[in-house]
């Protein structure tokens, strides 16, 4: 159950990542788009800076579970180095109740923030975008980082318990020498 779970999740966390990747690949033509068109024409394209600041949020946060869950983020574990067995499974449960705890605290207010830009019909201030989107982008982004970090706590509970079990969903981050290049 716990791998259909991972498998999931991951399925979701791919998709957002891909529409992340999307959103950039836009951006990087707009912009590219804007420059020539001002360049060559004397003409930049209206919007193009509310719409590239819009979407900053939404290629940064509807990715960042994926990105978690590959071990692709800077991570701090000098302590679950130097550890192994029942203890390194300890200290991995010790920082997901950390991160869950930050993520829970965070998460209502980015919803609360995102109703507000939604009820009240908030707009850019140059071509009047609507800002909700990318303001949705925050807790949805968030609210599936908060889902990983509630499978990994059960993930690592049931390796606390038992540490000779197989661990799924695990992020393994990359042996750093056998990523550089020759």
């Amino acid at each position: 159950m716990l791998k259909t779970l991972d498998n999931g999740l991951m399925r979701i966390e791919l998709a957002t990542a891909v529409l992340a990747g999307i959103t950039i690949f836009v951006i990087m033509l707009l912009v590219t788009s804007e420059v020539l068109m001002r360049r060559l024409f004397n003409s930049p394209i209206p919007g193009q800076v509310d719409f590239t600041s819009l979407s900053m949020v939404a290629f940064s946060l509807l990715c960042i579970s994926y990105c978690y869950r590959q071990a692709g983020h800077i991570r701090m574990d000098m302590l679950q180095k130097f550890t192994s067995g029942r203890l390194s499974w300890m200290t991995h449960l010790m920082a997901t109740v950390i991160g869950l705890f930050l993520i829970t605290a965070i998460l209502p207010g980015t919803w609360t923030h995102f109703m507000r830009a939604w009820s009240l019909g908030d707009t850019t201030l140059g071509v009047g975008f609507p800002t909700w989107p990318s303001k949705l982008a925050a807790p949805v982004g968030l609210g599936i980082l908060w889902l990983r970090l509630t499978l990994e706590l059960w993930v690592f509970g049931r390796l606390v318990l038992n540490p000779d079990l197989e661990p799924v969903g695990v992020p393994r981050p990359p042996d750093p020498l056998e990523d550089m290049d020759a």
